[in-house]
């Protein structure tokens, strides 16, 4: 009898300990599985994170553009402007800022 109760402890032990095995293979094989799925999901967050930041800079360029463009046009408009000035312009223009600085100053 005795042997027979040490015979099923045997048993007993040898089947938990085969238990203990597959539990600690299912734990590391479930730590790779999560380990491959949150590198998964760190890249898919990621790549997610590169096209909002490219959607965002490219919606600022846009912006820029159309704020800086009736400016542009401004200027150009103004440079042709001043090229088309005849010399006679010019003269009277220069004539004009002279008066003022001898006026503002008097001595000159």
């Amino acid at each position: 009898m005795a042997k027979e109760a040490i015979g099923l402890v045997k048993d007993a032990e040898a089947r938990a300990k085969a238990l203990i095995q597959d539990a600690i293979q299912a734990s590391r094989k479930s730590k790779q599985e999560a380990e491959i799925s949150a590198e998964q999901e760190y890249n898919n967050i990621i790549s997610q994170a590169k096209e909002e930041a490219e959607r965002i800079k490219n919606k600022a360029i846009k912006e820029g553009e159309s704020i800086a463009e009736p400016i542009l046009k401004k200027g150009i408009d103004e440079g042709k402007a001043l090229n088309n000035l005849t010399s006679k312009d010019l003269d009277s223009a220069v004539n004009i800022i002279i008066e003022r600085i001898v006026n503002a100053n008097g001595n000159s």
